[in-house]
């Protein structure tokens, strides 16, 4: 029952006859009725408030930058603050293999990333692949084996699936309400629109610094590398190396067996270049048949015996061709030079030049480490 307030009223009115006891008891009751009505109406009005500012918050935030782990990273923050949760995750979709990856998360313990790359990176059959076809979220009553999960939202974009916000754990194990989940769903949502508008950026701008025949990058990433590695080296004191390789008689292959054939060469000896060297160092397209190779904290002896290395398997791989691809053994000559204080990027460019146009006129298929003799063995030549 309700007064005309719309606030619940005891039940009972007050009685001309009753003691003023009984009817203080009555008032006290009914006062604590409207107290608490009053207390549960705040407490909703400053939830909504709350969560209505931190949408416009996330809103906000993940519309004004473009980087796609900034926007994982702050919808996960969020999504643990909004609905208490314990443990959660962002699995994207990655459409070349068709497959699953863990973007990021929160809360999830090793051994359960571990599982999930083991039972269900492939999206080719499992509830995740359901989810894909019918573009609904799914709860998980019970334990779905090896990977938790209480909720899982797919994040559709443009009527497509490009991943799923997960809910893997609540915090003390409170219950997941059905007011909690609507704001995951909305949540979900804007999720969806930022992390689409964060992948397309990206496409673009790897676009813009990708060369498209090889897949390295491009020369103009490699200027721009080169002066951030370069501005590295000189504010921390770290060694940086770089090297500049040329493949051998290349003009001979492209007449001999035509520029498509060419390109093939190319292609594949980028992809032999990316898998001997290490994860932070950079390899580019310098122009035509020359690569270069920016190593930061690299010593540049260090870089030479990589060089070497990298000369020795090139040779071997296409003279010991099992896969029929190379119609002819290929060789590199490779040119290092190793950054100092106060050398700019021209003259460190230059020196890998120098050291590479030794190798070149020395019989080809070496690698050598600038020193400043070249300077005047280049000098030399060009006077004759």
């Amino acid at each position: 029952m309700t007064d005309k307030s719309g606030f619940p009223n005891s039940g009972k009115r007050y009685k001309l006859g009753a003691s003023l006891h009984q009817n203080s008891i009555l008032l006290r009751k009914r006062l604590e009725d409207y107290r608490l009505k009053n207390a549960e109406l705040i407490s909703q009005l400053e939830r909504t408030e709350f969560e209505s500012k931190l949408f416009r918050e996330i809103n906000t935030a993940i519309t004004s930058t473009f980087e796609l782990q900034e926007i994982l990273s702050l919808i996960l923050q969020v999504l643990t603050t909004l609905v208490n949760t314990q443990g959660v995750s962002v699995i994207l979709i990655n459409e070349t293999d068709n497959t699953l990856r863990i973007a990021e998360s929160y809360g999830l313990a090793t051994k359960d990333i571990e599982n999930f790359y083991i039972y269900y990176a492939r999206l080719n059959e499992g509830f995740f692949y359901e989810m894909t076809v019918e573009k609904k979220p799914r709860f998980f009553e019970r334990d779905t084996g090896v990977f938790p999960l209480l909720l899982s939202v797919p994040l559709i974009s443009r009527n497509k699936v490009i991943g799923f916000l997960n809910i893997h754990s609540m915090y003390k194990n409170k219950p997941l309400t059905t007011e909690k989940t609507f704001l995951v769903y909305a949540l979900a949502s804007q999720a969806s629109i930022a992390i689409s508008n964060a992948q397309m950026f990206g496409a673009m701008r790897e676009q813009a610094i990708m060369d498209q025949c090889t897949g390295l990058y491009n020369f103009r990433y490699f200027q721009q590398r080169l002066d951030e590695e370069m501005t590295y080296a000189e504010e921390n004191n770290e060694p940086l190396s770089l090297m500049i390789l040329d493949i051998d008689h290349f003009k001979r292959v492209n007449d001999t067996w035509g520029h498509l054939y060419g390109d093939t060469v190319l292609r594949e000896l980028a992809n032999l270049l990316k898998r001997n060297v290490r994860s932070g160092d950079a390899v580019c397209r310098y122009g035509g048949e020359e690569f270069a190779i920016i190593l930061p904290r690299c010593e540049n002896e260090i870089a030479q015996k990589i060089a070497e290395r990298i000369r020795v398997r090139i040779q071997e791989t296409t003279a010991n061709d099992r896969r029929n691809v190379f119609k002819d053994p290929i060789t590199v000559s490779i040119g290092v030079s190793g950054y100092t204080t106060g050398v700019s990027k021209n003259i460190l460019i230059r020196q890998a030049d120098l050291a590479l146009y030794w190798a070149k006129n020395n019989g080809r298929n070496k690698s050598h480490l600038f020193n400043p003799d070249l300077n005047m063995e280049y000098e030399k030549y060009n006077q004759k």
